[in-house]
């Protein structure tokens, strides 16, 4: 299934596109940041999602959330950044400078035939940055699993969605619905939703220009590739080694019999996820704001975003996570670094109490419960932990992690008070992780366990990375040479690895994708319809479920109004067709210009006389496409499969098909 092109359409062109941005941003910037390889590509992506999810919050709440609003602010950003403004002082001057110039950089390349754009456009000088950056050894090193552990995620993911049995569910379309309504600006007090996460799948599913239906399919197996990599770069800057961040990104992506990840539900997309693609990075930030390229405003202004926008995607992780996250680094930066964890304490109270306002006034807008609203997103309505694939109930293996964590906990206080610098984010998560599981083990009904389940699938991959990390130190009493000890990781953990993923990587996993699930059939079928047509110049038929696919797309009737309805309607339509006047003063005669009515032919359904009810219904169908043939009509087969007939009904010739209508 991960060949899929409804899979994998997406993820591609989001990465095209983040690529293009990146190369844009490198063109018109007069410097380039120190940082390179993941310190500077994790950092950015979870800048840019902020931003971006901020950003479209307040376009939803002026109500002029549009791909093209959207768009014009990116070419206005990437024109502001090639100016480079000083605000401070009279801007006609210059923008006089900057004319000026351009027009003398284009004679001169006129002059020369020189392209406009070559090596001197894109190597540009760096800003200074307390950090040296990483060797070329760490360098390769990042690149070569900044390409290779997504990929593995993917594949190792989209093997086990023959288990799925969340596509196409209640929850799936309840979802579907919330995407479909960001585009009508359709935002506050959905129960249980924050609806940034929304906001960002719609915003995907623009930008990449694939349905939104689509969008919400690979939008999970996005979100783990891209979480994989990012747990890898956190382990690595907490660690400073190579082998603990491999080990930790390895954990998520493969480990399935250590992690309480449901695998039935393998295709969710997980709000709290998304949330932690952005929470990850500033929770390492809030150790050492230092390692932010910016200044002390500056700062504290990211901050804010960043906070803001893991509230706004996931109030679990926004409040529940990040609040005891601080104050647990509160605890440790009181003494030598108390004004700067006073500004990330600031930052973040600021952010709460600014989308606690929005919310409130909104609450009393429209006369909601505020109370029961933050109450409904500390809880899981339609998530549930079910994980017979572990290779020990759960509680067990939760007792083993917490002995595991008291232990590594004690073993990093003792680092921290010889090398209090090296070993203080070490100390840091393993008290985090610790609380955690505390809190776990105590099961006070205060926190929902099926969320902090989620939560715990991705800080066990961290905490075994850390714990490998504290292993391969202690290990350093040996005295072994550099290239030994690298040696040495890199066989053992590959030796570790191979054999846990071999005895517990879940059986029922396959990379044989020829069968034919329904849901695969019904994406290929919508995408093929959805990309060749004009929106709302076609209708289709289909059963109730699948209504949600038709908002904001195209016109949607069921099948008792296409059996016992539209066939008198055609009759009336098609007498009166070329009547312009009799249309005008009957237009709920007009048909639209293409019809496309879906026709399953193996019905699952284990209730007998619902089956035999939908067979009758399914054979009236066919018996109604048939008269129409008999009438004349244009009905051919636009697409079928072994379980899926799509029959195509052509009202008015070339007036829904986009390449017919252009060429």
């Amino acid at each position: 299934m991960f060949l899929e092109p409804y899979l994998l359409t997406g993820p591609l062109r989001i990465i095209l596109l983040f690529v293009l941005i990146l190369l844009i941003h490198r063109i018109v910037s007069t410097r380039i940041s120190a940082q390179s390889a993941l310190n500077f590509l994790v950092p950015t992506i979870a800048l840019v999602m902020a931003a971006v999810l901020l950003g479209g919050f307040i376009l939803i709440l002026t109500g002029i959330f549009d791909i093209f609003v959207i768009i014009s602010i990116i070419i206005g950003l990437a024109v502001l950044a090639f100016m480079n403004l000083n605000f401070k002082q009279p801007l006609k001057a210059q923008l006089r400078k900057i004319y000026t110039r351009s027009l003398l950089y284009i004679t001169i390349k006129m002059e020369k035939g020189q392209r406009f754009l070559d090596r001197d456009n894109i190597i540009k000088p760096k800003h200074k940055h307390p950090e040296h950056g990483l060797s070329q050894y760490h360098r390769n090193w990042q690149l070569a699993i900044g390409l290779l552990l997504p990929v593995l995620t993917y594949i190792s993911r989209s093997s086990l969605f023959q288990e799925d049995v969340y596509t196409l569910s209640s929850s799936w379309f309840s979802k579907l619905n919330f995407i479909n309504g960001i585009s009508a600006n359709t935002w506050f007090f959905q129960t249980g939703e924050m609806m940034g996460d929304y906001l960002l799948i719609n915003l995907y599913a623009k930008l990449t220009h694939i349905t939104n239906a689509q969008a919400l399919q690979s939008f999970g197996l996005l979100e783990s590739a891209l979480l994989s990599l990012i747990i890898y770069w956190l382990v690595f800057k907490i660690s400073r080694k190579q082998a603990p961040g491999i080990f930790a990104g390895l954990s998520f992506a493969l480990f399935y019999g250590f992690l309480p990840i449901n695998i039935d539900l393998i295709a969710e997309h997980k709000s709290v996820f998304t949330a932690l693609i952005i929470a990850l990075p500033t929770m390492y930030f809030c150790i050492y704001p230092q390692s932010f390229s910016y200044s002390k405003k500056a700062k504290f202004y990211w901050l804010i975003t960043l906070f803001s926008a893991i509230l706004l995607l996931d109030l679990f992780v926004g409040v529940l996570l990040l609040l005891p996250y601080l104050l647990v680094l509160f605890i440790f930066k009181l003494k030598d670094n108390l004004k700067q964890i006073t500004q990330v304490l600031l930052a973040y109270f600021f952010s709460l109490a600014f989308i606690g306002t929005i919310y409130g006034i909104a609450a009393l807008l429209i006369k909601e419960d505020f109370g029961a609203f933050i109450l409904s997103n500390f809880y899981s309505f339609d998530t549930y932990t079910y994980n017979p694939h572990l290779v020990a109930p759960f509680r067990d293996l939760m007792n083993y992690y917490q002995i595991a964590a008291v232990v590594f906990l004690l073993i990093a206080i003792y680092n921290y008070f010889k090398k209090s610098h090296k070993w203080l984010a070490s100390l840091v998560f393993l008290s985090f992780i610790n609380l955690m599981f505390g809190i776990y083990q105590l099961d006070t009904g205060l926190v929902d366990l099926d969320i902090l389940n989620q939560v715990l699938c991705i800080f066990l991959p961290i905490f075994f990375g850390i714990i490998l990390n504290v292993m391969v130190n202690l290990f350093s009493i040996f005295n072994f040479s550099p290239k030994v000890g690298i040696r040495l990781e890199v066989i053992i953990g590959s030796i570790v690895i191979t054999v846990l993923t071999i005895f517990t990587f879940p059986s029922v996993a396959t990379l044989n994708f020829k069968e034919n699930k329904t849901e695969n059939v019904v994406f290929k079928a919508y995408s093929k319809i959805q990309s060749q047509n004009l929106p709302y110049s076609y209708a289709v038929v289909n059963a109730l479920p699948y209504f949600s696919f038709s908002r904001n797309s195209h016109y949607y009737y069921n099948y008792d109004y296409f059996n016992n309805t539209y066939i008198e309607l055609d009759r009336r339509f098609n007498r009166y067709k070329n009547n312009l006047e009799y249309l005008q003063n009957n237009p709920d005669i007009i048909l639209p210009e293409t019809m496309y009515v879906f026709v399953y032919k193996d019905i699952q359904e284990a209730n007998q006389a619902k089956k035999a009810i939908v067979e009758k219904q399914r054979n009236l169908t066919l018996e109604r496409l048939e008269l129409l043939k008999m009438k004349g009509r244009d009905v051919d087969v636009y697409y079928e499969d072994e379980t899926l007939e799509v029959y195509q009904i052509e009202n008015r010739e070339r007036a829904s098909n986009i390449n017919e209508l252009l060429f």
